[in-house]
């Protein structure tokens, strides 16, 4: 993880210990007595497994236990979902869930888990819109330059993102669809590859989170064409949008949500909930998500399993729709 997102991690360590300890109140006293895990979907290094190691980094201080993060990479995230599924709701098994999540129905004839009942969902945590990233090697210096160079040769640029069904590649793939485009897909295992891979001129551009590429823009190492969010991103306010470019009312975004198995104790549920809105109105909390593109974004549970049944339902219509194949 380069060095922002590293400061980002230990100013945030800080800042999540210091959530009054009121804020876990109605919660049972028995919970937590052992470590917690959370899970994810992806490989180490990749936005996903910096925003679970967020939320970890408080679990000694306010619960008095620690909270380990662990990976369960493949499938496009549904091995982390299926685990998590089949887990115990002790509130000792949780999952960082991330936007990829709602492609799985649409993407996978039959899954071993419902990717709405089978999950409780206790808050969203954060959204960062996906980007158009350019390396070394792209010959475009411009989102309308890359479409007009993709209408003229379909299918001659190739193009990076952390593994088919993620959310970046759902991005990707509904852009070619609006835009008319065909580009290659160069699926790689998430974490920092792709952003690896576009820098070191594997492939010329990448869909992908802002979320830890902060450092690259700023270095100068890649440039962003244009963000996927309907409004331009606070961060890089010069970077244009899809929508006022090439695609009008285009609008896609990453998100992230705290979550665990389904009937998850209610109690457990606010507890952890609390924690969450608690952190997440600290004014340097929304600074170090700042760090990594990102913004808070917290929720009640309530709203979160609403969120995520809809955006299931959004997105399994546009896989199909689109004939997106699943991963190999």
């Amino acid at each position: 993880m380069h060095r922002l997102a590293a400061a980002a991690l230990a100013s945030a360590s800080l800042l999540f210990a210091a959530v009054p300890a009121a804020a876990q109140g109605g919660a049972p006293s028995s919970w937590p007595s052992k470590p917690v895990r959370i899970i994810h979907g992806f490989t180490s290094g990749g936005p996903v497994d910096a925003l679970a190691r967020l939320v970890a980094a408080q679990f000694p201080e306010q619960f008095g236990q620690q909270a380990v993060v662990e990976g369960k990479p493949g499938a496009g995230g549904t091995i982390g979902a299926n685990y998590v599924a089949k887990a115990e709701p002790d509130g000792y098994t949780l999952f960082l869930m991330a936007s990829g999540h709602s492609a799985a129905p649409g993407l996978y004839k039959s899954l071993p888990f419902d990717a709405v009942n089978d999950f409780t969902m206790v808050s969203m945590v954060a959204r960062s819109p996906f980007a158009i990233i350019a390396g070394p090697a792209a010959k475009a210096g411009s989102i309308q330059e890359l479409v007009a160079q993709a209408k003229a040769q379909p299918n001659s640029i190739d193009y990076g993102s952390g593994g088919t069904g993620s959310g970046m590649h759902l991005a990707a793939v509904l852009f070619q669809a609006r835009a008319g485009v065909q580009f290659t897909h160069v699926p790689y295992k998430g974490g920092s590859a792709p952003a690896l891979a576009v820098m070191g001129g594997e492939v010329p551009i990448i869909f992908t989170s802002l979320a830890g590429m902060s450092s690259h823009i700023e270095s100068g190492k890649v440039k962003p064409l244009a963000v996927t969010s309907r409004t331009r991103f606070a961060a890089f306010p010069e970077v244009p949008t899809v929508a006022e470019t090439v695609l009008p009312d285009f609008d896609v975004s990453a998100w992230y949500a705290l979550a665990g198995p389904k009937n998850l104790p209610p109690a457990i549920v606010a507890k952890l909930n609390e924690m969450v809105q608690a952190t997440l109105r600290r004014p340097e909390i929304v600074q170090t998500l700042k760090l990594q593109a990102a913004e808070p974004w917290p929720t009640s549970a309530r709203e979160a399993q609403a969120f995520l049944a809809t955006d299931v339902a959004r997105w399994t219509k546009v896989v199909r729709d689109e004939n997106i194949a699943p991963p190999n």
